[in-house]
């Protein structure tokens, strides 16, 4: 798990970094919030083509390999950005980055399931995902650090900043291509007892719900009204989440402080979410109706959105957009046990995917609409109010739905 989390870390700054550039690369390539908005938002669409697809190849030649060829792939990509001389050029990079991570996320959901019984994975999954707004404590002033190194051996800042955050993650996929177990029984540290416990313990898990369950193909169950629910609901939270995460920067901007400060002020809301994360997976694993802490983490989202809407430009608006982030990143955890708890096999790893890039899309829309919204009203508040309403339609939907999730 901390292999993968260092892994997962790369990754998210991979992918939100472009949110960062933008304080200087806007400029430089003359891009308006809605183009930005737009190239950001097409790493979904790369995502979106090869996710089922690479998830499907990791279950079958192994998360090792494939995890480690994936992050060679996404980091060349991601360095790539600093080549870039034109919003075209944008736009395809953005969406070969999505192309090479779309196998990650799902896969290692579908590799938790795997390794840990279904009444810790909201604690893994939880101790997994934490490195997500720890990313952020992270990545903000690192990000802020790359782009001061501007006009450095003739490079701008923000190429800077793309070259230093993706290479890493090339140089990492070694470490991932020796060290990482793909199962129970390929796990050295492991003894023999241990693996015959654990496997036997996963396998009748599998049988039960197996048991549970009608017979149905993968598509089948792609088209199951419960999947088609979950993947909706992770639209929304994701189009929420992801339109204020990649414009973050430049709210944050608009509240008045230097691109130095921006950095270590976006910290702290991703401080907060870092802090609170565990408590949502604990949660999860502790109630029967895990659904609903999925619902409180879509209202979060949208009362914080609304309330940093109300107080911008003012600094103040930091502490609501806390309250959403702190949403945000504590909805992932619980929403993943929900797939696993009525799914196994090929039919779980293809409906993960699926759920999954249904996120993904959200994404796209997300920061688009918040870019499109701000450019036609002048003002980041459109944005935060726009996305902030899609995260409370995703509690409702979620709520509505709660019955038929159960039985």
């Amino acid at each position: 798990m901390p292999l993968l989390s260092l892994v997962l870390l790369l990754n998210f700054l991979d992918k939100v970094n472009i949110g960062f550039a933008s304080l200087q690369m806007n400029e430089d390539l003359h891009l308006s919030n809605t183009v930005f908005g737009l190239a950001a938002g097409l790493f979904a669409i790369g995502y979106a083509l090869a996710a089922i697809p690479s998830t499907v190849l990791l279950q079958r030649v192994g998360a090792r390999r494939w995890i480690s060829l994936a992050m060679v792939v996404w980091g060349l990509c991601s360095a790539a950005t600093a080549l870039v001389s034109r919003p075209a050029e944008l736009f395809l990079v953005r969406i070969a980055l999505g192309a090479a991570e779309a196998g990650f996320t799902p896969g290692v959901i579908y590799f938790v399931n795997s390794w840990f019984p279904s009444e810790y994975r909201g604690r893994a999954l939880g101790s997994f995902l934490l490195i997500l707004p720890v990313a952020i404590v992270i990545g903000g002033p690192l990000s802020s650090l790359l782009l001061s190194w501007d006009g450095f051996l003739g490079l701008a800042g923000w190429k800077w900043l793309f070259l230093g955050e993706g290479l890493p993650s090339a140089a990492l996929a070694v470490l991932v291509f020796r060290f990482l177990a793909d199962s129970p029984s390929t796990a050295p540290w492991l003894s023999a007892v241990e693996k015959k416990r654990l496997t036997d313990e996963l396998a009748e898990e599998a049988t039960r719900i197996e048991g549970s369950q009608p017979s149905r193909s993968v598509w089948r169950t792609l088209s199951s009204p419960k999947v088609l629910v979950l993947a909706l609901v992770y639209h929304g939270i994701a189009m929420s989440g992801a339109g204020a995460l990649i414009f973050l920067p430049l709210v944050i901007r608009s509240m008045g402080f230097s691109v130095r400060v921006t950095g270590l002020v976006a910290a702290l809301p991703a401080l907060a979410a870092a802090i609170c994360m565990p408590l949502w997976g604990r949660w999860a694993d502790r109630t029967r109706r895990r659904e609903w802490v999925v619902a409180v983490t879509c209202f979060a989202i949208a009362a914080g959105l609304w309330g940093s809407a109300e107080l911008l430009p003012s600094p103040i608006a930091v502490l609501p957009l806390t309250v959403a982030f702190v949403g945000y990143f504590g909805a992932t955890a619980p929403f993943w046990t929900l797939p696993s708890s009525f799914l196994t096999g090929a039919a779980a790893a293809a409906a993960i995917a699926a759920i999954n890039v249904a996120g993904n899309l959200g994404t796209f829309s997300g920061p688009a609409l918040f870019g499109w919204l701000s450019d036609r009203t002048h003002s980041h508040a459109a944005g935060l109010i726009g996305v902030g309403s899609v995260a409370a339609l995703a509690g409702i939907l979620l709520i509505a739905a709660s019955p038929r999730l159960r039985r």
